[in-house]
């Protein structure tokens, strides 16, 4: 290569030979040079991706001047992060000199105390000269390789000193301004932001150099490894700060749980940087960045279409960052070979990011500050509405009845209001209570009722009904509906879970040592009335009518018959058939108050697997004995119950006949 006195600055990297070294002193090298192949780039680019090796470097020049002259030789970008660099340059007599750089060979040792890897080379008038340069490395190789005139190269690093200054000066105002916002409003996003731009910091210092050469020039073996641990360590703030920030617990679970194993690689292979190779080490780093990098992305975006306004600028700044930093990668990996990406994108990517996330920060301020206010007016609008329900709601139970009887707020409710409906209503109630309550002390009794009330309410409220009064040991409740059909299906289907429902607590009193209960329940379906009953101090909720009187009666006959269910034949007809349900007629029976009889069926669903199916085996014989008895053939009816008395000898409703039926002969 020949030099041009006018020119004050070459780009080198074309006109360098390579060789990979195999073990060479220089003297050894310098005696097979003849046999070796050498390489150029074929890009004219010196970059060799991710590499674990030695290279021979070499270069010829000729300076065609009349007169001598010393130039710089300068190796940048990401060459300052080349593990050892030993350069052989002739002195003016020829000599051969070596000269040491590279972030493992302690600072004191370069023949230039610069951050930068520079070479100083004397050029003799009309003679060629050689210069060899031997790199090792275990990761990135990147070797950008200027010679300078001296005082352009003073200029130029004059004006890359000034953009590296505001860049550092950029990191520190962030740093210590969130770093205050923190110390003020104790928000932990301000923390992991403070120290993800603390490890932004150490990385650039670490690969710029500028760190080895001002604050650990003594610790060649952590400047190897320092921008490694400091990348490494910045994907664990970055992904604390992401899950701070953009409440990755509320907005997107699933994510919040690949973010936290992410972290957890993220610190297993910052303790692995520690122990493994260069050349590994940055190998790990560039996937986990990469990986985590889309992971927050996706967060910020999903964050964002579930209505966190605040992750827009946060989503920006990784957008804007996501291509620097997947050109860096590329580019560490020789995918791409320009010295600009690893020279001043790092910079430009990482300026955008941490002026954004300053934004997306001082945004969610705004934001929190707007949710505050309008959660204190609303807290404050709900109070003074509290006030004046708290007052109203003491007077009235259940809350479905606010429906019929408040319509337009309960603030209106008025004494004697009346809504007419057709509903089913459901009575049960536990036989034997009273002699139950007389064994039980005060307590026991107490915790019985709430135990077995708490069961029977959620059957009630399972099938869309809700319970209108606790009377003692008696529930009282109301099924509706826009279909009549289906709020009379919905009673009968309660009626029979709640009597499995007791099996199970019968299950769970035998292991506590107390014996079993049994409930009776009637259901009928009806016209009735929900009003406000009471007075203007204190008012109660309720549903009045025959047909309400007529459910009491169903459940109250349940205790003659020893049934468990028992509904009005109303109530049948009102479901319909082809719902599952096996009934077996009993028959009018005259109940207390009522003028005309009511028709009762008894609901075999209700019972015990065993008894339902003795009570399946003779309902042929039943039909036909209640055939006979509706024609007033008692008689032949009884014989037929009988029979069927004989296969079920415990059939109590078989029992009640057979007693009606020698009624009417004597």
């Amino acid at each position: 290569m020949s030099l041009d006195p006018a020119a004050a600055r070459y780009s080198l990297d074309p006109f360098v030979d390579y060789v990979l070294d195999e073990g060479w002193q220089f003297s050894e090298f310098r005696d097979l040079e003849p046999s070796l192949t050498f390489s150029r780039s074929e890009s004219g680019a010196l970059t060799f991706g991710y590499v674990n090796a030695s290279y021979w470097l070499r270069l010829q020049v000729v300076n065609p001047d009349a007169v001598g002259r010393r130039w710089i030789l300068e190796l940048s970008g990401l060459s300052r992060a080349v593990d050892r660099i030993e350069a052989y340059i002739p002195d003016r007599e020829g000599t051969y000199r070596r000269h040491l750089s590279g972030d493992s060979v302690p600072f004191n040792q370069r023949t230039i105390p610069h951050h930068s890897v520079l070479f100083a080379v004397e050029l003799p008038a009309a003679q060629p000269r050689t210069l060899y340069l031997k790199v090792t490395t275990n990761g990135t190789l990147q070797l950008p390789m200027t010679l300078w005139e001296a005082d352009a190269y003073i200029a130029s690093e004059h004006h890359d000193t000034l953009l590296e200054g505001m860049f550092y000066g950029i990191l520190a105002i962030m740093l210590f301004y969130n770093g205050f916002i923190y110390w003020s409003v104790k928000d932990h996003s301000y923390l992991f932001y403070v120290c993800y731009l603390v490890c932004v910091l150490g990385f650039a210092l670490s690969i710029k150099g500028v760190g080895y050469e001002y604050f650990w020039p003594e610790q060649p073996a952590w400047n190897n490894k320092s921008n490694l641990v400091f990348a490494m360590v910045g994907i664990l703030f970055v992904l604390l700060f992401a899950r701070s920030f953009l409440k990755t617990a509320i907005y997107t679970p699933r994510v919040h749980q690949a973010i936290g194993l992410l972290m957890a690689t993220a610190l297993l292979s910052a303790l692995g940087v520690l122990f493994l190779s260069h050349y590994h080490a940055a190998s790990i780093l560039s996937v986990q960045y990469s990986v985590s990098v889309l992971v927050v992305i996706l967060a910020a975006s999903l964050a964002l279409k579930r209505g966190f306004t605040a992750a827009r600028y946060y989503l920006l700044a990784w957008l804007s960052v996501l291509l620097s930093i997947l050109l860096w990668v590329l580019n560490s990996a020789n995918m791409i070979t320009s010295y600009w990406v690893g020279g001043y994108l790092f910079q430009i990517g990482t300026t955008l990011q941490v002026l954004l996330f300053s934004f997306a920060l001082a945004d969610r301020i705004n934001l929190m500050r707007s949710e505050r206010e309008a959660a204190l007016k609303l807290q404050l609008a709900h109070s003074r509405r509290l006030v004046s329900m708290s007052e109203m709601f003491e007077r009235f139970v259940p809350k479905q009845f606010l429906t019929k009887i408040a319509r337009s707020g309960i603030e209106n409710i008025e004494l004697g209001r009346a809504d007419v409906a057709e509903v089913s209503i459901l009575f049960a109630d536990v036989r034997g209570f009273t002699a139950m309550s007389e064994s039980l002390q005060p307590q026991e009794l107490l915790n019985f009722l709430n135990a077995y009330l708490q069961r029977i309410d959620k059957v009630i409220h399972d099938h869309d009904g809700f319970i209108d009064k606790f009377i003692g040991d008696g529930v009282m409740a109301l099924f509706e509906s826009e279909q009549t059909q289906l709020g009379a299906l919905n009673a009968v289907q309660a009626a029979i879970q709640m009597q499995k429902t007791v099996e199970i607590y019968n299950q769970h009193r035998a292991n506590s040592g107390y014996p079993p209960i049994r409930i009776g329940v009637g259901v009928n379906t009806g016209e009735v009335v929900y009003g406000t009953v009471g007075s203007q101090d204190r008012m109660d909720s309720t549903v009045l009518g025959d047909n309400v009187n007529v459910a009491a009666r169903l459940q109250d006959l349940t205790k003659v018959l020893q049934a468990r269910v028992v509904i009005s034949e109303h109530t049948l007809e009102v479901v319909g058939k082809g719902h599952g349900l096996i009934v077996r007629e009993v028959g009018d029976v005259r109940v207390r108050g009522r003028r005309e009889p009511v028709h009762i069926y008894e609901v075999l669903n209700a019972d015990t697997e065993q008894d339902k199916a003795a009570k399946l085996h003779t309902l042929s014989n039943y039909r036909l004995a209640y055939e006979n008895y509706r024609n007033g053939r008692w008689r032949e009816a009884e014989a037929l119950w009988v029979s069927c008395l004989e296969l079920h000898p415990s059939d109590t409703v078989v029992q009640y006949l057979i007693a009606q039926c020698r009624t009417k002969l004597s």
